[in-house]
């Protein structure tokens, strides 16, 4: 049994030192409780398993091998993971499964194992899963956020408290306090929401209306669709946003109250999220006895089942299994140099899909 714990204290050793590049014992023994005795009888074992070479103070990778990630122990398989990196979404469904696949996809490419948590929408859900994370041995978390425009200050609380880097995904760090470091890690969606009126402006369209269901996503839509219809001079255009059914419900009037606005300002296209509501919103248009796109042009926010439509519809489709992949680089990043690199905010364009309805 001894021999057990001893080699799995070591294993944790070279975690360390393959996570960090080096380990300082002094450090180490800090953060872990072990006395330096301890380490440092450990570190001999490992050097002389050619797995580290001592330094002062501590020890780093040998010169001639990389291998530890996946070497006789084994450490970076899925077997026995490098790190274990949490990961919290809303839900698995509609827009987030792209996201997952990309953070799965980098964290096996690292010999990490990645685990899910789910807050049904809840943002009181955030912290309690941030804790359950870390009690049951994530090295870091990445958070999706829940809803927007909710009070975070229950989440930078707990993020300072349970010692372990948190990368933001698909949500600002902006409000966070400025004594914490937190990495972000997002879609460009303000752009995305230009890309598309400046594509709907070169077909000659010279307003253009936004039609929104309340997520995490539409304050950055709102925001850029502003911004670029100010830039192009266009007249004014309906902008609404509408309940999610999560937690409110929309209904056919939207739809028909909002073609009917556009229609009485003399705009003839409109940007709308998600796919389903624009989906909807084609049917609304069709039944007015409108053509698309000759008499009303559609453009689709996430692009998940855009393409379905009876009339294919140009859809702005956020890069979001690679947001997944950075968010996992994004964590590993910062367990391997902790507080000595400063926090990043890295956002990523979307890319824009033509189909029939523009």
């Amino acid at each position: 049994m001894d021999h057990v714990i001893a080699e799995e204290r070591r294993e944790r050793i070279l975690r360390e030192i393959v996570l960090r590049g080096r380990m300082e014992v002094a450090d180490f023994a800090a953060r872990t409780g072990l006395s330096g005795m301890t380490i440092r009888r450990d570190l001999a074992v490992l050097a002389e398993r050619g797995l580290v070479r001592r330094v002062h103070g501590g020890a780093v990778l040998p010169d001639t091998a990389d291998a530890p990630a996946v070497g006789a122990r084994g450490i970076g398989s899925a077997h026995r993971p490098l790190a274990t990196i949490g990961l919290i979404v809303p839900d698995a469904a509609y827009y987030f499964p792209p996201l997952i696949r990309g953070a799965g996809d980098a964290a096996r490419a690292a010999g990490a194992r990645l685990v899910l948590g789910t807050t049904n929408y809840e943002p009181a859900e955030e912290s309690r899963q941030l804790t359950r994370l870390a009690a049951t041995g994530a090295d870091a978390v990445m958070l999706v956020t829940a809803r927007p425009d909710v009070d975070e200050s229950a989440n930078w609380e707990t993020i300072a408290g349970i010692g372990i880097p948190v990368v933001l995904v698909e949500r600002s760090a902006d409000r966070a306090p400025t004594s914490l470091r937190v990495d972000a890690v997002r879609s460009d969606h303000s752009f995305g929401a230009e890309l598309a009126v400046d594509h709907l402006a070169e077909r000659g369209h010279r307003g253009v209306g936004l039609l929104c269901r309340e997520t995490a996503t539409s304050p950055w839509i709102v925001q850029g669709h502003a911004a670029a219809t100010r830039r192009r001079g266009m007249i004014e255009a309906p902008a609404r946003t509408v309940p999610s059914p999560r937690w409110g419900s929309g209904s056919a009037s939207d739809l028909r109250e909002f073609v009917d606005a556009c229609l009485a300002a003399h705009v003839h296209a409109a940007i709308v999220l998600p796919d389903d509501l624009a989906i909807g919103l084609l049917g609304a248009v069709e039944e007015r006895g409108l053509r698309v796109p000759e008499d009303f042009a559609i453009v689709a926010y996430d692009d998940e089942i855009a393409s379905l439509a009876s009339v294919p519809l140009t859809a702005v489709d956020p890069p979001r299994a690679a947001v997944g992949r950075r968010a996992v680089e994004t964590c590993f990043m910062r367990l391997e140099q902790r507080d000595e690199s400063p926090a990043h905010r890295i956002t990523l364009t979307p890319t824009l899909h033509i189909r029939a309805s523009t």
